[in-house]
């Protein structure tokens, strides 16, 4: 529920009007435009529903989680059921933004991610074994924006945190 509110909070801020220091000055229509696209989109990902997730973006999108050995998922389909696998390996996911900047067609967002996986979990080439405690991990995402759609999500995540938080990690195939 935590995540439902930190989600509703960042799009009542980003509805506002609100604009968080630093961000980029532009057309007011096109900067509203985005403001609500990523209102939405967080909407959707406060829902935890891959396929709602998953409909705001394009039929050709782009979906790049930054962790070595993971490759883009590209197409609607393959980005949803990378979403599902996210939600499925982290049952509890919520986010705090931390800041917003803005473009004409793209936003980068600073958040940090709660997690507290329930079983071991793949990302990328590594296996992590959770220890059962929560933890938060930094974030950043850069969503660019066609036609009212998500073109293209690339999420940077920290994952030396995800790895000092977990009772192990192996390469994928290792014996342990």
């Amino acid at each position: 529920m935590r995540g439902m509110r930190t989600l509703a909070m960042a799009t009542s801020l980003i509805l506002s009007g609100a604009v968080p220091e630093g961000a980029s000055a532009q057309d007011p229509a096109a900067h509203l435009a985005i403001q609500q696209l990523v209102g939405t989109y967080a909407a959707a990902w406060g829902s935890r529903d891959p396929g709602r997730i998953a409909a705001l973006h394009a039929a050709d999108t782009i979906f790049d989680l930054r962790v070595d050995g993971e490759v883009p998922a590209v197409g609607r389909e393959a980005a949803q059921q990378r979403f599902a696998g996210i939600l499925r390996d982290n049952p509890g996911y919520s986010s705090t933004v931390r800041k917003i900047d803005f473009g004409a067609a793209f936003v980068v967002i600073e958040y940090t991610i709660a997690m507290n996986p329930p079983a071991p979990f793949q990302l990328g080439r590594m296996r992590y074994v959770p220890t059962g405690e929560p933890y938060f991990v930094p974030a950043i995402d850069v969503i660019r924006f066609r036609d009212g759609l998500v073109s293209e999500k690339v999420t940077f995540l920290d994952t030396d945190t995800i790895r000092a938080k977990s009772r192990g990690a192996a390469p994928v195939g290792a014996s342990r």
